[in-house]
């Protein structure tokens, strides 16, 4: 009897426990299952995880800012696209400037070519006075109001004359203004001071940068004060040729007409013509 009373207490005692740890096991299976029933269900939207304290408790969820509205990563792009189509619109614009200013250096290099050659022709056509070393034929010049006959050459004019002529063969143009000027200034009633007023006003047609208004001033007072000189044909084709650089296409047609008209054996005709022909 002593020897039993162990065993029926042990096994009593199992009997009370068993129900016990039965229950706990029990209720650990269905939660386990459960959380496994909630994770298949929700395996396309994964939650959060969830942390718990020593007491099994849920701590406090992370709040997490919302992510920006796509309406404005729309509306920024729209801004950007805007920019970039008015950046493409002002660069179209600066290739347009660019290509107009370039035909424009071309033509203004086309048209300096040009004076140089007309002045060449010029040149070879005589201009300085009887005795010079460049072997040119003589120039005859009226001064106003004398009709037909020559003004006498005062002493040293014919050489400052041709002085100021070199300059003008040797392309020395801004020194032969100068030159010019200065003749005039010695020698305003000269002999040669018609073709001093008429070399000034092709010189400053081949300056760089030309001066169209100072030659038009120079071919202007050539006929306003020495009417009926040598010079007077083709300071008419140079007055047509300086108010189209100038833009003035209908006072060009009309000293290009007159000279035509009033000079129509000359040579100054002969590229009036031609000029109107190219250009007008």
């Amino acid at each position: 009897m002593r020897y039993r009373a162990p065993k029926l207490f042990l096994t009593g005692l199992a009997l009370v426990a068993g129900p016990v740890s039965f229950g706990a096991l029990g209720q650990d299976y269905i939660d386990v299952e459960a959380e496994r029933a909630r994770a298949g269900s929700s395996a396309a939207q994964p939650t959060p995880a969830r942390s718990y304290g020593l007491d099994s408790s849920a701590a406090p969820a992370t709040v997490s800012r919302a992510p920006a509205p796509a309406g404005n990563s729309e509306q920024t792009i729209g801004n950007l696209f805007i920019q970039l189509q008015r950046l493409q619109q002002e660069v179209m614009q600066l290739n347009g400037k660019v290509e107009e200013q370039a035909y424009e250096i071309r033509r203004l290099k086309e048209q300096s070519l040009e004076r140089y050659l007309d002045l060449d022709r010029r040149l070879a056509g005589g201009g300085a006075p009887t005795g010079s070393s460049s072997g040119e034929n003589p120039v005859t010049s009226t001064p106003a109001g004398s009709g037909t006959s020559e003004a006498a050459e005062q002493p040293g004019e014919g050489d400052a004359y041709r002085a100021a002529y070199a300059l003008v063969r040797n392309q020395e143009f801004g020194d032969a203004v100068a030159a010019f000027k200065q003749f005039l200034e010695r020698f305003p009633d000269g002999r040669y001071a018609p073709n001093a007023h008429y070399w000034l006003g092709e010189l400053y047609l081949v300056l760089q940068p030309p001066d169209p208004e100072a030659a038009r001033q120079s071919f202007m007072l050539l006929l306003d004060q020495y009417p009926g000189n040598a010079k007077e044909p083709d300071a008419l084709y140079k007055l047509g040729r300086v108010h189209y650089i100038k833009g003035n296409r209908d006072r060009s047609r009309e000293f290009l007409d007159r000279v035509i008209r009033e000079y129509p054996e000359s040579s100054a005709a002969g590229l009036a013509k031609e000029f109107i022909q190219q250009n007008l």
